[in-house]
């Protein structure tokens, strides 16, 4: 079957191993031993100015809704939930992945 005409699924699926071969050849042990989590800036960046303020705003406006429509409630506690879950993973990461190396 020519090329132009394999399906997307069987594209990927042939390769696939080259790509898993090709990501564990690019990963070295001295990235897994460094002391600083890389992207650690980028998550309290993230944290600070892109997560806080969202699940912030997210939180006013369901709280707003749930004042309008009592059935919005569950939605509210869903939002203050995800918020707080997402900024203590953000929060938290470089320990969180200490634990997990440490086994």
């Amino acid at each position: 079957m020519p090329a132009s005409r394999r399906s997307p699924s069987r594209t990927f699926r042939d390769a696939l191993p080259l790509l898993l071969l090709a990501t564990a050849a690019l990963l070295s042990p001295e990235a897994a031993l460094a002391q600083d989590m890389p992207g650690q800036q980028l998550l309290q960046f993230a944290r600070s100015y892109i997560i806080a303020p969202i699940a912030l705003f997210a939180m006013v406006v369901s709280g707003v809704a749930a004042f309008l429509r009592p059935e919005m409630i569950k939605v509210t506690g869903y939002v203050a939930f995800v918020a707080v879950v997402l900024y203590f993973l953000t929060a938290n990461a470089d320990r969180i992945l200490q634990v997990l190396k440490a086994g």
